[in-house]
């Protein structure tokens, strides 16, 4: 390694690594000239006052503590989350994962092409469970990539099944997701 690069890495390993919190301590000698140091007072000094360190804005503040209880009531409230989920929103969600999909196709099929270490398939399904589905199909169709083995093409359409019918649950105000509930809470 040339001494210009393990400068530039020992420069940038300092910069890097915070500074830690010291009093300043102010210290007065024999004249009355006063010093300030974070090491403590110099013979022949004496320690008139000990100033904290003010946390500078990097510091993170301490938050008040929150029983664990009332977290989980928090997360448990469906009404926190109504203004977070709104169909724009959605729709931008499977908008960006079917291009982040079809990628992901077009990159596998170039790498079949070209006898290359190819994408998992596991990964592709991840893509398409995370909303990239409609991507997916688009690929399998255009691409003619991954739509004949039939393996594949099982979990891909159940992954669409599963989107329709959490699209049918939504529509219908949750009436499908409360009953499979109550079903399964009378075994428990």
């Amino acid at each position: 390694m040339d001494s210009t690069l393990r400068y530039l890495i020992v420069m940038v390993v300092m910069l890097s690594v915070g500074t830690a919190l010291a009093d300043i301590s102010k210290c007065v000698d024999a004249a009355g000239n006063i010093t300030y140091t974070d090491a403590g007072c110099p013979e022949g000094t004496r320690e008139v006052e000990k100033i904290p360190e003010v946390p500078s804005a990097e510091t993170k503040k301490l938050r008040p503590k929150v029983p664990l209880k009332n977290r989980l009531d928090r997360l448990k409230n469906i009404q926190n989350y109504r203004g977070l989920v709104t169909p724009y929103g959605v729709l931008g969600v499977y908008g960006v994962m079917s291009l982040i999909c079809f990628a992901a196709y077009w990159h596998d099929k170039r790498k079949a092409r070209n006898r290359q270490w190819r994408t998992p398939e596991t990964t592709l399904h991840i893509l398409e469970l995370l909303g990239g589905w409609p991507g997916g199909l688009v690929a399998q169709q255009v691409l003619r990539h991954k739509n004949r083995k039939a393996s594949f093409q099982a979990v891909f359409w159940c992954i669409v099944a599963l989107h329709g019918l959490i699209w049918a649950d939504v529509l219908l105000d949750q009436q499908i997701s409360s009953a499979l509930l109550e079903f399964a809470k009378s075994f428990i």
